[in-house]
């Protein structure tokens, strides 16, 4: 998606102003973002790996469907959104946990609150140019592959699927 506006939240969620996503990095603002947890009817995880050319956390493995929320936007809307947009999948999505949470890449810090979401569905993901590749899998095969492999996934995944893993 081409650069927009999101908005700049303080430390209780509330919007205080808004700014072009590019410059998040520069100017260290606060913002909102979503992640989306979608389950198959057998109940593994689709998780993905995202594409070489992503600013932050390339070639590392995240939820299905990860995003800002744009200016003006709910959470739950941003959701629908960036599944539709990044998985091609259309569903009501039920939320599970809020976080503020600070990760680096490569000496860029992003700050946010972020909200995960569940979408239970059969439905065979069909991802964009952010994504090069999927899987499905269990939550213990999830745990199991990050205890000795961290490094190939995204820190927001780790600590997001960590936070909710008991509630999937």
């Amino acid at each position: 998606m081409a650069d927009h506006l999101i908005d700049i939240v303080n430390e209780e969620d509330e919007v205080i102003g808004q700014e072009l996503k590019s410059r998040k990095s520069e100017l260290g603002f606060i913002s909102r973002v979503v992640a989306v947890v979608v389950r198959d009817l057998e109940g593994r995880i689709v998780i993905c790996k995202r594409s070489p050319n992503k600013s932050f956390d390339a070639n590392k493995y995240d939820f299905a469907a990860v995003g800002h929320v744009d200016a003006g936007e709910t959470y739950e809307h941003a959701a629908q959104r960036e599944l539709m947009e990044e998985a091609q999948i259309k569903s009501s999505v039920q939320m599970l946990d809020k976080l503020y949470e600070v990760n680096e890449d490569n000496g860029k810090i992003h700050k946010s609150f972020c909200v995960t979401f569940l979408v239970d569905t059969d439905e065979t993901p069909h991802f964009n140019d952010e994504t090069v590749s999927f899987r499905k899998m269990s939550v213990q095969e999830i745990e199991k592959e990050m205890q000795e492999t961290p490094e190939k996934f995204c820190q927001g995944f780790i600590k997001d699927f960590n936070r909710v893993k008991n509630k999937l």
